[in-house]
């Protein structure tokens, strides 16, 4: 619970709530228009928000943090048979709050990955993969000092299956 805010510094108390309702629809499908081509799709709709608030009445019916109400995943993988590989994803978020007051809103953001793979043998995988390829920047934090998400990561090495 949010005790004092200032634009320097805010100060909070962890208490608990009461409650809370979280109502929402999670969607997925996945299409395979080709033995070599993977479509996926996903939703998440979420409307989190507290209900009751003995410690905090002016919390009714506000939106909880870091909860956004929409989100989405597309994605696309192509897999041949000779072990290669190659997928995109692009992950989508909506607006959210990063405070129990809602007053430090999160805009949305868009970020897109893409991976490549070879499967070496049977158990082994050498992959490389970009994430946040258009170095998005995008704020995950503002409470009251703004944070930003990952930039753009590359990275790579060998994935190694036990079975």
């Amino acid at each position: 619970m949010t005790l004092l805010s200032t634009p320097a510094l805010i100060t909070r108390q962890r208490q608990n709530l009461g409650t809370t309702r979280s109502r929402g629809i999670e969607l997925d499908t996945v299409f395979r228009p080709s033995p070599l081509w993977t479509l996926s799709a996903g939703y998440f709709l979420s409307d989190a928000t507290v209900r009751t608030a003995p410690a905090a009445p002016e919390l009714l019916g506000l939106r909880l943090p870091q909860v956004p109400k929409h989100q989405a995943v597309f994605a696309a993988l192509y897999r041949r048979a000779e072990g290669l590989l190659a997928g995109a994803q692009l992950r989508v978020s909506g607006t959210q709050f990063d405070d129990d007051l809602n007053s430090f809103r999160l805009g949305g953001y868009q970020v897109l990955d893409l991976s490549a793979g070879k499967r070496l043998a049977p158990s082994v995988e050498l992959f490389f993969a970009c994430e946040n390829l258009f170095d998005s920047v995008y704020p995950v934090g503002r409470t009251p000092v703004e944070t930003v998400g990952m930039p753009r990561r590359i990275h790579g090495g060998l994935r190694f299956r036990l079975e």
